[in-house]
């Protein structure tokens, strides 16, 4: 055996490592490269989608029954399993009661009227604006929903548009509609439907 062989099978593994690790490299440049892609890439999150009380919490035309659901048990209940079906008035609503009521309604020892109050805009289950027109069309102009309590407003369309009217015939249009929680669905009104007096 010659010296010549060693040599050339030395010089033979030599140029085989290196040609497999130039043909690696590439590749590993390229994984590398996609992994960078694929972590700045601009991929849609997926949003949660809030709790009745998240909402009530969020929106800018909630403040005052933000302040409401606060100071009584519907914090807990619009946090809960549900769900509910809730007609929430907005800031306007709570202004055309008569100055000083609201604070005197968010005292602690009037807690109970709070409630009844809060109770004529909640209904158990999921009513959305095509429901609440099916069922207006059925009943002839008019459906009456019960409340959580067991109140029954009644609800009418006027020039397109949804009223709800309670037992001492005050009436409100309901604004935006179909809002969605993970509890419940939420349909804004501009007026406070209070219990019966």
């Amino acid at each position: 055996m010659s010296i010549k062989t060693p040599f050339k099978i030395f010089a033979l593994v030599i140029l085989l490592v290196s040609t497999s690790c130039t043909l690696t490299t590439p590749k590993n440049r390229a994984s590398e490269k996609n992994k960078k892609l694929i972590a700045q890439a601009n991929i849609p999150k997926e949003e949660k989608i809030p709790t009745i009380n998240e909402v009530i919490s969020n929106e800018i035309g909630f403040a005052t029954l933000k302040k409401v659901v606060q100071s009584s048990e519907f914090e807990t209940v619009f946090n809960g399993k549900g769900p509910y079906t809730i007609f929430a008035p907005l800031d306007v609503a709570f202004n055309k009661l008569p100055p000083g009521q609201l604070e005197k309604l968010l005292l602690p020892e009037n807690n109970e009227q709070l409630a009844a109050m809060m109770n004529c805009h909640i209904i158990p289950g999921l009513i959305n604006k095509q429901d609440i027109i099916k069922a207006i069309d059925e009943g002839r102009g008019s459906v009456k929903l019960k409340t959580l309590d067991g109140t029954r407003l009644i609800a009418t369309v006027k020039r397109d548009r949804i009223y709800l009217i309670d037992n001492n015939g005050n009436a409100g249009r309901l604004m935006e509609t179909d809002i969605q929680a993970t509890n419940g669905m939420i349909h804004t009104l501009e007026a406070l439907m209070l219990p019966k007096k």
